[in-house]
């Protein structure tokens, strides 16, 4: 090995020990402010986190490696945030302040829906109210039971999933990640939208304002962490919902992310691994119900939301390849043709 191939082989080395030191860092510091202070629920300081560690992964790789961080990521994260400024825009109300009642008027003159949602889950269950029957027979006021614990890790994953999903995409495959990009800018934009349109007071709320006859509805997503005594966790998650627009309920976007990311992954997976993604949105119905955030009539909207876009994403990858090997070869039938042949 001559001088030069040491020298060359030596810097190849340092490189990568750096950027060892700088993800192992990184990980310190995420992993030790998590604790003290919780993770981070609003999109800013999560955008910083992703970018910092993805800057990090990217030490000597040159800065053509960290300018494509930025190129990936600040669109995204720019589009996210207007649709959270225009989410809060959504909770403005003529009357009622934060806590508008039913039949209150938004911005664009739509009527909040209180009672109806009420009504729906009744007769979809006979009468019974499925949120407050579940806190009747599953909560515990003295003492948090054990299976709250996966409902509050359930709820918090939704925080955390899209952009871990995104991360792990963006290094394995960025053809991937720009579909994944696409599916959430959609349902994004398809939850605000209803949102606009139809906006909907949540069970707890609804409870409070006396509109629940019988039993309260109570709010009990972070009461697992307390079971864990993860207070930071809890205080973090009662911060995030109390800066929230506490009316945008219809459609479900917990339901919907959910959806979207076990039926992103669905197609082609193995049998187990089918089961393992199904069981997370099912987990997460169970926990909006039950967490009284969520009536069953908005999750289920919000998965129909879910799956219009995955729809919507594999016909137009299947017509994308078409056109691609269309163009690659001349003998190859068109679409509608091969369609017409295969029903012959």
């Amino acid at each position: 090995m001559t001088s030069l191939q040491k020298t060359a082989t030596a810097q190849s080395t340092d490189w990568v020990l750096v950027r060892r030191l700088a993800i192992g860092g990184y990980l310190f510091i995420l992993a030790v402010t998590s604790v003290l202070f919780g993770l981070p629920l609003d999109r800013i300081p999560i955008t910083l986190w992703v970018i910092a560690g993805l800057a990090c992964a990217s030490v000597g790789r040159g800065w053509r490696a960290f300018g494509r961080v930025l190129l990936d990521w600040l669109p995204f994260e720019a589009v996210l945030l207007a649709y959270d400024f225009s989410r809060g825009f959504a909770g403005q109300f003529d009357e009622g302040g934060l806590t508008p009642r039913d039949g209150a008027h938004n911005i664009i003159g739509a009527p909040l829906h209180t009672v109806l949602p009420i009504d729906v889950d009744r007769t979809l269950f006979g009468g019974t109210l499925p949120t407050q029957w579940m806190q009747a027979h599953l909560h515990n006021f003295a003492h948090p039971a054990w299976y709250t614990v996966f409902f509050s890790l359930s709820y918090f994953s939704h925080f955390l999933v899209t952009p871990i999903v995104a991360v792990v995409l963006w290094i394995w495959s960025r053809e991937r990640f720009r579909a994944w990009v696409y599916c959430v800018l959609g349902l994004s934009i398809i939850g605000l939208a209803g949102y606009f349109v139809f906006p909907m007071t949540p069970p707890w709320l609804a409870s409070q304002q006396g509109y629940i006859q019988g039993a309260p509805v109570g709010r009990y997503a972070g009461e697992g962490f307390d079971l864990l005594n993860l207070h930071p966790f809890a205080n973090a998650l009662a911060f995030g919902q109390a800066k929230s627009n506490l009316v945008a309920a219809m459609p479900s976007l917990h339901e919907g992310f959910a959806v979207l990311t076990a039926g992103f992954f669905l197609f082609g997976a193995r049998w187990w691994v089918k089961c393992l993604l199904v069981c997370y949105p099912l987990l997460m119905a169970v926990t909006l119900v039950y967490s009284g955030e969520h009536y069953v009539i908005d999750e289920i909207a919000g998965a129909l939301c879910a799956i219009a876009v995955l729809a919507t994403w594999r016909l137009l990858r299947r017509l994308r390849r078409h056109r691609q090997r269309s163009c690659t070869d001349p003998s190859f039938p068109p679409l509608d043709r091969r369609v017409v042949s295969k029903s012959t």
